[in-house]
């Protein structure tokens, strides 16, 4: 019989199995912590998408331009004019939007709120100076329609609106979840 004089182990030793298995311990816990911050952070653009619709569908009500119309009546001695804030107002009524004592805005804007919406609440801030056309081709000139002269039939106020939520159910605490921008296109028409 022919002994072998060179060992030929084949195989792991038992700290190598060990080893291997603390490595692969460590990676796979790190792996899992992974999982939970990817669901909280599904979940956070979740709700940041939700209220980025419902602030376009909000701005959509808010600048609807049937609402923003006015006749008059040039024989009678009538002429066009500017947005009121009298019927900013009305109108902001008439979408659920009411004026908070406390916040009224500043010169250049009335502040709205509307908190019919469940867990949101809408700020609305409706700029009460009309905004010129901004034509991006200064070659061409703005029509005379847009130019925010008092005679234009229509003249553009921008709107600026806010969805927040509440950052505790009930805390009555909110923080800016999305907000959206448009203009609000107010159109007089003379019937004579």
């Amino acid at each position: 019989m022919r002994k072998c004089s060179g060992s030929n182990e084949k195989g792991l030793t038992l700290v190598e199995v060990l080893a291997a298995l603390v490595i692969l311990g460590i990676l796979f816990v790190g792996i899992m912590t992974i999982f939970p911050q990817m669901t909280l952070f599904n979940d956070k653009t979740e709700a940041k998408l939700d209220t980025m619709n419902l602030a376009r569908q909000e701005m959509a009500k808010i600048s609807d331009g049937s609402l923003w119309k006015r006749e008059y009546d040039s024989s009678l001695g009538e002429l066009p004019e500017f947005l009121s804030e009298i019927r900013i107002e009305n109108e902001m009524a008439n979408l659920n939007y009411l004026v908070n004592a406390s916040d009224l805005g500043t010169s250049d804007y009335r502040r709205f709120y509307n908190n019919s919406g469940g867990d949101y609440l809408y700020i609305a801030d409706i700029y009460t100076i009309c905004e010129p056309f901004q034509n991006p081709n200064p070659a061409t000139p703005p029509p005379s329609s847009t130019s925010c002269a008092e005679a234009d039939k229509i003249k553009l106020y921008k709107a600026h609106l806010q969805v927040m939520i509440e950052t505790q159910p009930g805390s009555g605490t909110y923080r800016v979840s999305s907000e959206t921008y448009s203009y609000i296109p107010y159109k007089e028409t003379d019937i004579n």
